[in-house]
C-alpha cells in the first residue's frame, strides 16, 4: 500500500539513496559524486527541519520524498557548518563549490522564504504521487503561514519543469543551465 507520512530521522539513508538514484548517471556510478549530491540535497532537511519533510512509502519502503526548508538563515548556517564539512571530506573542491548553494535562497527569501526538493524513484513517477507529495507539503506550508516557496531545477529536466508549472510555479530566472521557480502561497 502506498502512503505519505512525515519523515523520520531513520529515513535519511533511504532518502540519500533516492537522491542519488534520481540524479545524473555519474551520481549512480561514482560513489564520491553520489555522496556529494546526497549530502548537498537531502541531509540538512531531514536532520534540521523534519516538520516540513514527507516521504512516499510503498509497503513500508520509502520510494520518494519531498523535503523543505522554511528558515533560510538556519539553512545557510547549518548547511555550511555541518553538511559542507562532510562534503569537503569527500572532495575539498566540492565543498568550496557548494558553499554557494544557499545564495539563491538568500536572495529570494523575502518573496519565497521556503525552498524544496522532491524526488521519486522512476517506477513511481507519472502516477500522481508527486502531486500528492506536493499538495501535502504546500498544505503544511500554508498551515505554518509561509508566504512562498521556491526551487531550482536543471533546465534540461523538461519533465520536472512541466510538473512544477502544473503546480503553479512560475519561472523567475533561467541561468547557467538552471531554472529558479517560485510559487506564492
Amino acid at each position: 500500500m502506498v502512503n505519505i507520512r512525515e519523515i523520520k530521522q531513520e529515513d535519511i539513508e533511504r532518502v540519500k539513496y533516492i537522491c542519488i538514484q534520481t540524479a545524473d548517471e555519474k551520481a549512480k556510478t561514482d560513489k564520491a559524486t553520489g555522496e556529494i549530491i546526497a549530502n548537498t540535497y537531502s541531509t540538512y532537511y531531514v536532520r534540521e527541519e523534519p516538520e516540513t519533510c514527507f516521504v512516499l512509502e510503498d509497503d513500508g519502503l520509502v520510494v520518494g520524498y519531498i523535503i523543505c526548508s522554511t528558515n533560510v538563515k538556519k539553512f545557510k548556517k547549518n548547511f555550511r557548518k555541518v553538511d559542507l564539512r562532510e562534503i569537503k571530506k569527500i572532495k575539498n573542491s566540492a565543498g568550496i563549490e557548494n558553499w554557494f548553494i544557499p545564495v539563491p535562497y538568500i536572495i529570494c527569501k523575502c518573496i519565497y522564504p521556503a525552498h524544496l526538493h522532491i524526488n521519486l524513484l522512476e517506477a513511481y513517477q507519472g502516477k500522481g504521487y508527486g502531486t500528492e507529495l506536493m499538495n501535502t507539503l504546500l498544505s503544511r506550508l500554508r498551515e505554518k503561514g509561509v508566504k512562498g516557496v521556491m526551487l531550482l531545477a536543471a533546465e534540461s529536466n523538461k519533465g520536472a519543469v512541466r510538473f512544477y508549472k502544473r503546480h503553479g510555479f512560475k519561472t523567475f530566472v533561467t541561468a547557467f543551465g538552471g531554472v529558479a521557480m517560485g510559487k506564492k502561497l
